[in-house]
């Protein structure tokens, strides 16, 4: 590889010095007041620190691939690294220096995951000057920022989002747009609790047909590599469904294959995925499903959105009905979750919670949308910026231009 003018290979030796951490027990407090970092970043807090200053902290065992920036006083445990004595190398630009390495590479080990110090050390970084490692670490410095900014905005509004759900899925909003309340309008007993007066309160399993999925044999070929979405647990990321990794052929669907309408709700109902998340997704688009899933087709009266935020809200409850079934693997007990109760409203109230759900979820899928470009086009500029494939030369001189 060809340098820029000014540019050095050197290694990590020549540039910071590789430190190991200690064992915290002695510190750990939950009223400490420096940060202890391991292997997924600041992890707990503690009485004492091993180093004041920025410096870099690195993986030692376990999880050798993260690398996370530190500065002022803290503690590194001891499966981690921590670096000091930078000398004519910034901290932070040789922060994103190593963040745009696969450390996981250097792995020597054929267990636990390790990074030796002396393999660190021999690592080569193609290595700009002082001036230009401060530039290079300042631009990407400022879109971290810009990220990190957008992720609080997201977290703010899944923040109102949940609080929204619980207000108007269980208390509702009237014609005039005005949340209920039981000062202003009538309320009534349930197996819910207290619910608007105009609400049923209506078995969930009741609320439409159910229908079960499967695998069409994948021995043969031609039910596979379609342009039909087959959707299984690894597909519901999304709450609108409609794609998928696997697709299958109108053969597939012609030899028996289920394919639900537009507007299906969908629910996995086994699977590792259930240890940590409930899924919840309603199709945009003709579809067909696994067995690991479960399609409602809503009922007269009842609309999919409206079911589907409903599922979601109560996403964490679900989860507490998930048991193991072989080989530790979570599912359902169908009967348990078809007896929970729902509040369903009158279908065009249904409606008004909808499009206030569908207007917070635009916003949030909008925000996701914005930072994922922000990453984007923060790993452009690692490839560049850390290569010098791009130079940050010119906003240097302009800088010195103005302070001449």
């Amino acid at each position: 590889m060809t340098l820029p003018d000014g540019w050095r290979t050197k290694t990590i030796r020549d540039l910071a010095t590789i430190n190991y951490g200690r064992d915290p027990r002695a510190i750990l407090s939950d009223d400490g007041e420096y940060p202890v970092y391991g292997t997924s970043g600041s992890e707990r807090w503690g009485t004492g620190y091993l180093y004041d200053g920025e410096s870099i902290i690195l993986g030692r065992k376990g999880t050798i691939e993260r690398v996370h920036f530190a500065s002022g006083r803290f503690w590194t445990i001891d499966t981690a690294y921590f670096l000091s004595d930078f000398g004519e190398s910034v901290p932070k630009w040789l922060y994103y220096s190593l963040c745009g390495r696969d450390l996981r590479a250097l792995n020597e080990a054929t267990g636990v995951p390790s990074l030796s110090r002396d393999v660190l050390y021999k690592l080569k970084t193609p290595t700009p000057p002082p001036p230009e490692q401060a530039k290079i670490a300042e631009v990407l410095s400022t879109v971290d920022r810009a990220i990190g900014q957008t992720e609080a905005v997201i977290a703010k509004q899944q923040r109102i989002r949940t609080g929204l759900m619980q207000d108007l899925l269980t208390r509702g909003i009237d014609k005039h747009g005005n949340l209920r309340s039981e000062e202003t309008h009538e309320f009534k007993n349930s197996p819910l609790g207290r619910i608007p007066a105009e609400w049923e309160p209506t078995p969930f399993g009741s609320c439409g047909r159910w229908f079960s999925g499967g695998t069409p044999s994948k021995a043969v070929r031609r039910f596979w590599g379609g342009n039909v979405p087959w959707i299984c647990p690894k597909d519901m990321k999304q709450f609108e469904l409609r794609d998928s990794i696997d697709r299958l052929t109108d053969q597939a669907v012609s030899a028996g294959t289920r394919l639900m309408p537009v507007g299906t709700v969908f629910i996995v109902i086994r699977g590792m995925i259930l240890a940590h998340t409930f899924p919840v997704g309603i199709s945009t688009a003709q579809v067909a499903f696994n067995q690991d899933v479960k399609a409602i087709v809503p009922k007269d009266g009842v609309l999919g959105r409206y079911l589907a935020y409903w599922l979601s809200s109560r996403s964490h409850e679900f989860l507490k009905l998930a048991t193991s079934a072989t080989h530790g693997t979570k599912r359902f007990d169908m009967d348990e979750l078809h007896a929970v109760p729902i509040g369903v409203p009158l279908p065009e109230e249904q409606e008004r919670i909808v499009a206030i759900f569908d207007k917070q979820q635009a916003l949030i899928d909008w925000l996701h949308g914005t930072a994922e470009k922000l990453r984007a086009q923060k790993r452009g500029l690692m490839q560049d910026l850390l290569t010098g494939n791009r130079r940050v030369t010119i906003l240097l001189e302009s800088r010195e231009a103005v302070t001449a």
